[in-house]
Order: C-alpha cells, then structure tokens, then sequence
C-alpha cells in the first residue's frame, strides 16, 4: 500500500489543494500562493509543511495515487475472481487518470510526472502498491511459473504496461481496446478461463 496515512492531515490538505491547482492552471503556472489559496492557508504555511515545489508536486502525486489505491482496495472488496478485481484497478488506473489527463492541457502536464521529482514521486507509489498487485496473482502461481513468470514479475509488467497504455492511446476507444488486450493476456498467462 501506498503512503497515504502517513500525511498529516495538513499535508493532506495542501497537497490535494495542489493537484486541484495543477488540474486547472498547470504545473507550470501554479505559484505556491495559487497552492495556499486552494488550500485555504497562508502561503507561509506552505513553505512550513513542505520544502519546496517538488516536495508540493510529490505529495500531489501521492494524494492522488493513494485515493485512486483506497477506492481499488475497496471495490475489490466486492469482487470474487481475478477478472472483476482487474476490471477495476485498471479501469481506476487506467481509465479514470487518463480522462483526468486528458480533461485539460494543465492536467495533461502532470503526465508521467512533470520533472524528476514527480516521476520519483510515481515511481515511489508504484512500488507501494506492487505487492497488492502480486498478491492477486499469488493464487496463480503454478500457471504463472509455468508460463516463465511469478507475481510480482507479473506486478511490474502491469505497472509499465498501464502507464505505456495511458499515455500512448489518443482516444478512449483505443484505450479501451489496449486494456482489453492486456487483461486478456493477464488472465491467460494466470491460467484463468
């Protein structure tokens, strides 16, 4: 799982204050004072919760990576086979980010992370969320190892393909044509029917 609780609510606050700033005016153009302004705090207040503006695209990056993982952890709650509980990570991680990308030029400008501290920042919410993702193939294990692979190996693959296939798909029909394909692929490779 994700680092998410381990945001004090303040930092929760801003950091989603943030990526609502960042959504509308890019990362570009938002200013520490537009952040403090979204968050509802001084702009001092910022810069006493976070060291500087790759620290505040950080913890962006990570408040909406960590609401995108509670609301699969949750919905795989209803979910009783490998296919429903793929249908909904990769349409939360799939799907709902690339409408978000792709719901404005400013959004747009957080693909793949923006500088070298959000694609950190990417990267640190994939690897948090790797073992779940393995996890939901450990039942698969022995087709997994047959087919030359194991569950996290599995984990990393779908880690790469989703963001190739988020960012690499112009329209939703090919998007969704490309999330077809890898879980298909996903539930052979599992042995799953």
């Amino acid at each position: 799982m994700t680092d998410h609780a381990s945001m004090t609510d303040k930092e929760r606050t801003i950091a989603t204050a943030a990526l609502q700033a960042y959504a509308r005016q890019g990362v570009r153009r938002t200013t520490m004072t537009d952040v403090a302004k979204e968050a509802g705090v001084t702009r001092q207040t910022v810069y006493n919760t976070f060291a500087n503006t790759d620290a505040v695209l950080a913890a962006a990056i990570q408040a909406y990576v960590d609401i995108l993982w509670a609301d699969i952890t949750t919905d795989w709650q209803r979910c009783n086979t490998l296919a429903e509980k793929l249908d909904v990570m990769l349409h939360r991680f799939v799907v709902d980010s690339w409408e978000f990308l792709n719901s404005s030029d400013a959004a747009a400008e957080l693909q793949g992370g923006y500088n070298a501290a959000g694609k950190a920042a990417i990267e640190r919410a994939r690897l948090g969320f790797r073992k779940d993702i393995a996890d939901l193939f450990t039942p698969h294990e022995d087709a997994l190892r047959r087919a030359g692979t194991d569950p996290l190996t599995v984990a990393d693959f779908i880690g790469a393909a989703t963001e190739g296939i988020k960012y690499n798909n112009k329209t939703r029909d090919a998007l969704m044509r490309a999330l077809a394909t890898l879980k298909a692929s996903l539930l052979a490779v599992a042995g799953v029917k």
